[in-house]
């Protein structure tokens, strides 16, 4: 005769599998967030190689973050794809006639996944299918939601078709101490403490319209939030969601080309802790902070 479980035993059986639970499901999720991190990493290594060939064939000029008066060549592909109606729907009218960096990186990498963090929520590149979080009239705007260029480094010339042209590679002091990109939410970053650059000679005044804030726009932060109205994360809720995109690191090219994981308020506060030495600055000559 087969004897029976008794209540106590599968109690105390269910009890251990609980105990077995718990410890193993944070170890699963750390060994997922490990992988998604070398993912990452992988993924700016390859747009720091695509920034490279770029820079090659253009005598050693950076692209420019932006170009505009040219039909978004991804606006024109969806109008191929699905139709006027879909591409006016999924493109909103400020980005369509605007050309992104990562197109202009496009024909050296040929996958937009690259473009896609795997930690970011609603990751999209070249086309935002989601447009949630968006003022629709700002719907894919950027070209992706996934990295940002230093906005020292690409500086803002209002007013010409190259918004944001990038310096020549012999302009940078010290190109294996220069951000390039990084992860972001927006196409264009600077740091939490942002100052004048006393190397530059430009009209792009860093202290300006929303340029401080510009540091929200790193990591899973998005200064430009939208919820039927402009929906700007607090100061303690940016810093949490930076944070979210990998747990504590954001990843980074810089001007060798080469990339790197560094601590996300590092990150932050660089321009204000190194001064001239600081990877945000690429004439290493110091800056003024902006009052």
């Amino acid at each position: 005769m087969k004897k029976a479980f008794t209540l106590i035993e599968l109690l105390v059986v269910i009890a251990i599998i609980a105990i077995l639970a718990a410890i193993l499901f944070p170890v699963f999720s750390q060994a997922k967030l490990a992988a998604k991190k070398t993912v990452g990493l992988t993924q700016v290594k390859q747009i720091g190689t695509s920034m490279q060939l770029y820079v090659g064939d253009y005598d050693d000029m950076l692209f420019p973050y932006r170009l505009n008066g040219t039909q978004n060549p991804d606006y024109a592909r969806a109008i191929a794809a699905r139709g006027q109606a879909y591409a006016d729907s999924v493109v909103g009218t400020s980005a369509r006639n605007v050309i992104f960096f990562n197109q202009l990186l496009q024909p050296y990498m040929k996958n937009n996944d690259i473009f896609k963090a795997p930690t970011k929520p609603n990751a999209w590149a070249g086309v935002d299918t989601f447009g949630s979080d968006t003022e629709p009239a700002f719907r894919s705007y950027g070209g992706q939601n996934s990295y940002g260029v230093n906005n020292y480094v690409f500086t803002s010339q209002a007013g010409t078709s190259s918004i944001g042209g990038g310096l020549n590679m012999g302009e940078i002091a010290e190109p294996s101490n220069t951000l390039i990109m990084v992860d972001a939410s927006y196409y264009n970053v600077l740091p939490r403490f942002v100052g004048r650059l006393n190397g530059y000679t430009g009209t792009f005044n860093v202290c300006s319209s929303s340029y401080p804030l510009y540091w929200k726009n790193l990591g899973n932060s998005y200064l430009f939030r939208w919820n039927g109205g402009p929906n700007t994360p607090s100061d303690a809720e940016a810093l949490r969601l930076i944070n979210n995109r990998y747990n504590g690191p954001l990843n980074m090219v810089q001007g060798d080309t080469s990339s790197r994981a560094v601590a996300a308020n590092a990150i932050l506060n660089n321009l204000r802790d190194r001064g001239a030495e600081s990877f945000w600055d690429p004439y290493k000559l110091g800056n003024t902070p902006c009052p």
